[in-house]
């Protein structure tokens, strides 16, 4: 992610910032549906900015690899929402998936081109992330502790990824076999370094949204608590 990225996104979250401030001082105040319709629509926003513009929200690793910060608006609207949301949220990330694969079908990305691959993990993930959280939301406590939001955060994206290869080993066994083992020396060497590319990108997106989650979500849990 280059500097221009970078600049991009501290504006674009400035903007964000100011103009959810603004919708919902217009609102009339203890409107929830106004209140709802606002925050969703910021939500569906920020996907689709993360989605088209380069390395936003896809960050090419190696061509037809990329990791994704896709997840961080999912697990972010579900903490403040539950699982309706959480499931119109990941299934968002799913079709912006499907979007970005059907436009650079290249290398991995090209298993994405099929619904099945890029939408339903996510909007499964989606629906369990608002659940959990749900859950989570009966235990005031719990719920405003950002090591117990952010552990959470942790395994809900962890789960993301096991969805999505466990998707992917269901209906193209044989071709993720092939990818991931090889007799070959040289075709192991590449099989583990891919695995090995997954998996660390797999704990970056995780670690990040263990700190993001719960900062982000208390911090707009405390503007909605000051306008009811």
């Amino acid at each position: 992610m280059n500097g221009m990225t970078i600049a991009f996104w501290v504006l674009f979250a400035l903007w964000a910032i100011l103009l959810f401030s603004r919708l919902r001082k217009e609102a009339p105040k203890g409107d929830n549906h106004v209140h709802d319709i606002t925050f969703d629509a910021l939500i569906l926003a920020i996907l689709c900015v993360m989605a088209f513009v380069p390395d936003a929200g896809y960050i090419t690793i190696v061509p037809g690899v990329s990791l994704t910060l896709m997840h961080l608006p999912v697990l972010i609207g579900a903490y403040r929402k539950g699982w309706k949301r959480g499931l119109l949220y990941g299934i968002a990330f799913g079709v912006t998936s499907w979007i970005q694969a059907l436009t650079n079908p290249v290398g991995f990305n090209a298993f994405f081109i099929y619904p099945w691959i890029s939408v339903l993990p996510r909007a499964v993930w989606g629906f369990l992330a608002g659940f959990c959280f749900s859950l989570v939301r009966k235990n005031h406590k719990l719920y405003a502790n950002p090591l117990g939001i952010g552990i959470l955060s942790f395994g809900l994206t962890i789960l993301h990824t096991g969805l999505v290869f466990g998707d992917l080993f269901l209906f193209y066994w044989n071709e993720m076999v092939a990818l991931f083992t090889s007799s070959d020396p040289a075709g192991a060497g590449i099989a583990f370094t891919f695995a090995g590319i997954i998996g660390l990108g797999m704990l970056g997106e995780a670690l990040v949204a263990a700190l993001l989650t719960p900062a982000v979500g208390k911090a707009l849990a405390k503007a909605a608590s000051r306008e009811e």
